[in-house]
């Protein structure tokens, strides 16, 4: 009898899911997709596709972000692909796209510890990969073993790192197209973001926002800029984007946002962040990089310019990421302003 039971509890069911169903219609809209997740297995398959391996790979997802992280590992040795997407802070051409990889391969050449591509099998430094969202570059780079733990010897050496990285990107040949992290993207666009963001619930904030751009940008403006001042720099330098093995083997990682900009903004932003929060490691930082760069008493007291540059950038870069806007309430804006 039981079994009987079961057997008509489902068949019911069934006929009742049917039923209400058949009077709920289907709405036929097109569905935009901001950011889908790839299947690792997917991944798999490009890699084998694409790349020389010897034996049976194996693909996971390391990380979820802006970019998807997948860890790439084989018997020769571990990778890292990145999956990026296909709208983020700011459009991508390819033509910008292609710089960060060719510069990365640059500063793998002249000894800079940096994740740079590893190309394909057709010579090429990327491939794109058909997402619901739309195309999305495909780059597999090498592998940086280690933690972002950092104590202030290793912080010594990254800001010496810093320093290498900036010299060594003065000899690059490479035009970077249209991306210029100036006072125009670093200032004025993103306090646009924000206002538009924030005009109808907070209109106070817009108002003390107008003030402090037209101070940055004054500041940052009447600066006296020193040689190997502008530069290509990093981007994001914000101190999670490096990892350090137990025995102080440098990787630095993730650089999609470099550009042609003020070298101080490198320094700055990780004074934002790390620094901010460990003020021993960020005084190591500074003395590293000064051991291979020296700055002058004016570009040291500018980093705190840089600092304030920074925030309100980081501030307009989350209003682009729709998926993140729903994290933007008031404790968010609260926080983010006293950090001015």
């Amino acid at each position: 009898m039981r079994l009987f039971h079961k057997i008509f509890f489902f068949i019911s069911l069934s006929i009742l899911t049917t039923c209400v169903l058949s009077f709920v219609p289907i709405e036929e809209l097109e569905v935009s997709v901001i950011k889908s997740l790839v299947d690792p297995q997917t991944i798999k398959n490009y890699a084998e596709k694409n790349y020389s391996f010897e034996g049976p790979i194996k693909s996971s997802i390391l990380s979820l972000g802006v970019n998807d992280m997948y860890l790439i590992e084989t018997a020769g040795g571990k990778y890292v692909l990145r999956l990026s997407r296909a709208e983020k802070y700011t459009s991508l051409t390819p033509a910008e796209f292609l710089f960060e990889l060719n510069w990365l391969e640059y500063l793998n050449q002249h000894q800079v510890p940096v994740s740079y591509p590893i190309r394909r099998q057709d010579k090429t430094l990327c491939g794109l990969i058909q997402a619901p969202e739309g195309l999305r570059y495909a780059t597999l780079f090498s592998y940086g073993a280690g933690t972002t733990e950092m104590n202030v010897e290793q912080a010594l050496i990254f800001g010496k790192a810093l320093a290498q990285l900036h010299m060594v990107s003065d000899s690059f040949e490479e035009v970077m197209n249209s991306v210029d992290l100036d006072i125009d993207h670093l200032i004025y666009q993103p306090a646009q973001r924000i206002k538009d963001f924030l005009q109808v619930a907070q209109p106070e904030k817009c108002v003390h926002l107008d003030e402090l751009v037209e101070q940055l940008a004054q500041d940052i403006s009447t600066m006296e800029i020193t040689k190997g001042g502008i530069g290509i720099i990093a981007g994001d330098v914000h101190g999670q984007n490096q990892h350090f093995t137990a025995d102080n083997q440098l990787t630095m990682f993730d650089f999609e946002f470099c550009a042609y900009g003020y070298r101080l903004y490198d320094l700055a932003t990780f004074k934002w962040n790390r620094g901010a929060r460990h003020a021993d490691l960020w005084g190591a930082f500074l003395a590293g990089y000064q051991s291979e760069r020296v700055l002058t008493e004016a570009e040291i007291s500018a980093i705190d310019i840089f600092v304030k540059a920074r925030n309100l950038w980081w501030m307009g870069a989350l209003i682009e990421l729709k998926e993140y806007q729903h994290k933007l309430d008031h404790k968010f804006w609260e926080r983010a302003f006293s950090q001015f």
